[in-house]
């Protein structure tokens, strides 16, 4: 029961950090759009906000990746759950 009981915090855990991932990754969404439209609007290739905007882009590919590996893990973690119930 007690291992039962960690892997159901684990997976609570994981669930918790994807969630923030996602809501992070979906902010820096709208900031990398919100940026890219106001450069498309100035037409400039030497713009000082290009630099962010990598940056920017850098961190949300890293989000997706951390939200992806923390709901691959969460999907195994289940799996095992269901596994330990009903195939004892």
């Amino acid at each position: 029961m007690n291992t039962d009981a960690s892997l159901a915090k684990r997976i609570q855990e994981l669930e918790s950090a994807a969630r923030q991932a996602r809501l992070e990754a979906m902010r820096l969404a709208a900031t990398i759009v919100t940026k890219s439209d106001g450069l498309l609007a100035e037409a400039r290739s030497d713009a000082p906000g290009e630099a962010e905007l990598v940056v920017l882009k850098a961190r949300y590919d890293g989000l997706v990746k951390l939200a992806e590996e923390a709901q691959a893990q969460i999907d195994w973690l289940q799996a095992e759950e269901h596994s330990r119930k009903y195939h004892r």
